[in-house]
């Protein structure tokens, strides 16, 4: 049950970050107090929008030459004025000049019928019907101070009753606080039993599994394997047993494709501790982040963009990387420096998801390996099929993003476990980041 408890932390998680989007006078921004035109983008579109036709690796493929706009025309078109002006930006803001036009337009505002629906309410009202009820008397009496809280939200069944009223039930670990009943209910989540390592779930225990009869070993049976699958096809890209030279010699144009060897991993960690200005410039990652919301909101656009964008950033982080540095024209920067070692921007990034690739699979635990299986097995179609359209098509993609993060031949495998000491030490040393590029391993 130690799953359900995880659950219930990552729902509330995920409930304060979307009252926070929910509650805020206008959509995320890059520079909420600025007055200049600022970066909207619409999360709701495209939301369970999967490409068809296409492969798992195919969905997060990346072309690193692909062509994008000049990055002035695509901040210039992802870009445009706050569709309503409050008058203040903080309440406790407000000014002391009366301005009559906004005074006009408020009152119009008042009179109309017509309610103003937020971004993402839709997504925020699917989220908390997936709650468990046993969660709504510890977020709803916040949600009814939240300021701008949609109404439709505040009427929901299980949340309306909670208005102004404490949590009965209390973790027993605050039992004994004395005026506990004047905490703010910002922090009335903590109250909640479940979420507390000490709380002892009901005990589940697993279905005995029955013991099948042993099969006596068939060497015919595995020659007609053989034949069916030669052993070469394995790992199309590299042969099955390749020469120890070859593991010492750098490959020439590394391609996607190409095997790794344990001379390309020392190159490549080299690269990262010659990145290390670079990557650490306030600036930089500034224009990276935005960089990355201008592509995902273009792709978006041309229909080829995925309900989670960011999976890409996942599945090939340093081709995605690419792919910004010459949107922002820094790849000659870029170029200089892991040119040292004789990469080129296309070179690097290759080897440097091939690398993470590798890495995650070399550390893979029984736990993720069994998730992988179950994935690829189906074996969660009938918990998907229960959940709110809005999330059905952001957990397919997330769950077919997981085997390719992992997707890797036996030849770089053993490459990189020669060097996986020196890659945990930089990875840990750089908080599991290249250049904001995330370098996500799985427990």
């Amino acid at each position: 049950m130690k799953k359900q408890r995880i659950t219930i932390l990552s729902l509330l998680y995920f409930v304060g970050a979307a009252v926070g989007a929910e509650a805020s006078v206008a959509p995320i921004t890059f520079a909420m107090k600025s007055k200049e035109p600022q970066m909207v983008i619409d999360v709701e579109d495209n939301q369970n929008a999967i490409p068809k036709n296409k492969n798992n690796a195919e969905l997060f493929a990346v072309d690193i030459n692909a062509k994008f706009p000049e990055y002035e025309d695509l901040h210039k078109a992802y870009t445009k004025e706050k569709y309503y002006d409050y008058g203040y930006e903080f309440t406790w803001n407000i000014g002391q000049k009366f301005r009559p036009d906004f005074k006009a337009k408020i009152a119009a505002f008042g009179m109309s019928d017509k309610r103003l629906k937020r971004q993402g309410e839709d997504y925020f009202y699917a989220m908390i019907k997936m709650l468990p009820k046993e969660v709504y008397p510890y977020i709803g009496p916040y949600l009814h101070q939240v300021p701008n809280m949609s109404e439709r939200i505040l009427q929901m069944p299980g949340i309306k009753e909670t208005k102004n009223k404490f949590p009965e039930r209390i973790a027993p670990q605050l039992q004994n606080i004395p005026n506990i009943e004047f905490l703010s209910p910002y922090l009335y989540f903590l109250l909640m039993p479940e979420v507390w390592p000490g709380y002892k779930f009901p005990t589940e225990y697993p279905k005995p599994k029955v013991n099948l009869p042993q099969t006596k070993y068939d060497a015919s049976f595995m020659e007609r394997i053989k034949k069916l699958v030669p052993p070469e096809n394995y790992f199309p890209s590299q042969n099955p047993y390749a020469p120890k030279l070859a593991d010492k010699l750098r490959t020439i144009e590394p391609t996607q494709t190409s095997p790794l060897s344990s001379a390309d991993v020392k190159a490549f960690i080299s690269t990262l501790s010659d990145l290390k200005d670079f990557a650490s410039d306030l600036e930089t990652q500034t224009k990276l982040v935005e960089a990355r919301v201008l592509i995902n909101a273009y792709e978006q656009s041309q229909g080829t963009s995925l309900p989670l964008n960011n999976l890409k950033d996942m599945v090939n982080p340093c081709q995605r990387l690419a792919q910004r540095l010459k949107l922002l024209k820094m790849d000659a920067e870029f170029v200089k420096i892991v040119g040292k070692q004789g990469f080129s921007l296309e070179e690097w990034a290759y080897t440097c998801d091939k690398t993470i690739k590798a890495y995650r699979k070399s550390k893979i635990t029984a736990t993720t390996l069994q998730s992988i299986i179950n994935i690829q097995n189906n074996a969660y179609k009938e918990e998907i099929s229960k959940l709110p359209d809005i999330f059905k098509g952001t957990q397919v993609i997330t769950m077919l993003a997981v085997p390719e993060m992992y997707r890797a031949p036996y030849g770089d495998v053993m490459a990189v476990k020669k060097n996986r000491r020196e890659l945990a030490k930089i990875f840990k040393k750089l908080d599991y980041k290249i250049v904001g590029a995330p370098i996500t391993i799985m427990p």
